[in-house]
């Protein structure tokens, strides 16, 4: 699970770069305002489907073929009625500018995530695997974005290469799951059954993801598009690493999921014990060092037109150390079945970040997104606190 992270982190990060490079400030802050408005609307795609069916799967191995063809064929649903969403108010609009063309185009990375199927091989804890999809993904990205993105007239080209390069993989991992497409009435609504557990779960991606990166498109409605770019490569490189942070979560939350549903506490404390003494490690290896040299390697990486991402990435750092040390403990609450509990505070934590981001942005820029971020985040690191406490080490508090 590890090596899919770096390998995958390391194609992304060579992506992300040369696109900057390519596309300049201007045209780069747009694709990511436009591309952040597409991932948000992703996670009404999977509603925490995912996250619940690593859960299950971890309890019953024998049912991963059944979840994966239920789960993906519920979520090509959704994704058919997002795009033809998307494509049927483009037609009825008058105004067909390059803006709306591109959002067209993003649109159909909705079948990229509706196809797959990655976190079932972490239910059985066949990590190989998952190294292989992201790692394989990953490259092909790369090796597209290379031959067919030359200068920033190739934007609307974007979308469409990161859904080529997810393709191949996801028909592999679907045939290695013996996938079977359940569209029929009857069984789309046995498939809704799992939503009851699973929203909560959703709730939780969406409104992290609220408090974690809606930001940019915020920025983008009272800033320039430079300054979306420069607040973009900050986020990105947190973004990066917060979604390694959030890959070791999803490869430890089966043996949590287990531990719990098997009432094993010594094995259930001993890796979330792990977990901390990790986030120590990676605090003091990778985040300290890169909130010293951070605008150094900006300058060395994007160019020194992105610069100015130096300052926001420090503040963002901050932040990100506050999210490492969240995961542990709210990881082993969604595994003990508490995900309700930490919907509330993703709740609190996400309407925290959109009022102060709508604040604070207009007078100060990219350093009020920063301030917002952080005060977030301090939120949710004291409210999961409390709460496991309140559920895992004291559960007699209970109401």
């Amino acid at each position: 699970m590890a090596a899919s992270n770096v390998a995958s982190s390391f194609l992304s990060i060579i992506l992300f770069i040369y696109l900057a490079r390519i596309l300049g400030p201007e045209s780069f802050g747009l694709l990511s305002s436009i591309f952040t408005l597409v991932f948000f609307l992703a996670n009404f795609i999977d509603l925490g489907l995912s996250t619940y069916g690593v859960r299950e799967i971890a309890k019953d191995r024998s049912k991963a073929s059944e979840y994966v063809s239920d789960i993906v064929s519920f979520r090509l649903v959704i994704a058919a009625i997002m795009f033809a969403f998307f494509i049927l108010s483009g037609f009825l609009s008058r105004d067909m500018h390059h803006l709306k063309y591109l959002m067209f185009g993003s649109s159909i990375v909705f079948f990229m995530w509706a196809l797959g199927s990655e976190w079932a091989f972490q239910g059985i804890e066949r990590m190989h695997m998952v190294f292989l999809s992201m790692t394989v993904t990953g490259a092909l990205q790369l090796g597209l974005a290379l031959i067919y993105i030359k200068s920033p007239g190739d934007i609307t080209k974007v979308p469409v290469i990161y859904m080529a390069a997810s393709i191949p993989m996801a028909v592999f991992l679907l045939r290695r799951m013996s996938f079977k497409l359940n569209i029929r009435w009857g069984e789309l609504k046995r498939i809704a059954m799992f939503l009851s557990s699973s929203l909560s779960i959703w709730g939780i991606g969406i409104f992290a993801q609220i408090y974690n990166s809606l930001d940019i498109f915020i920025l983008g409605l009272s800033r320039t598009p430079e300054e979306v770019g420069y607040y973009t490569v900050a986020r990105r490189i947190i973004g990066t690493l917060a979604g390694l942070f959030a890959f070791l979560a999803a490869a430890v939350l089966p043996s949590l999921s287990s531990s719990a549903f098997d009432k094993d506490v010594p094995r259930f404390r001993s890796a979330t014990r792990k977990f901390i003494v990790l986030a120590v490690f990676i605090t003091f290896t990778i985040l300290l060092p890169l909130a010293i040299f951070g605008t150094g390697i900006i300058t060395l990486t994007v160019g020194g037109a992105y610069s100015p991402a130096g300052a926001p990435l420090k503040l963002m750092i901050a932040a990100l150390i506050l999210i490492l040390f969240n995961l542990p403990f709210s990881t082993g609450l969604i595994a003990s079945g508490y995900e309700k509990d930490v919907l509330k505070q993703a709740l609190a934590s996400a309407v925290l970040s959109v009022g102060s981001n709508f604040y604070l942005m207009p007078k100060y820029g990219i350093i009020g997104g920063c301030i917002s971020f952080l005060l977030a985040e301090s939120l949710a690191l004291i409210w999961i606190l409390c709460l496991y406490r309140k559920r895992i080490i004291n559960p007699s508090a209970k109401a």
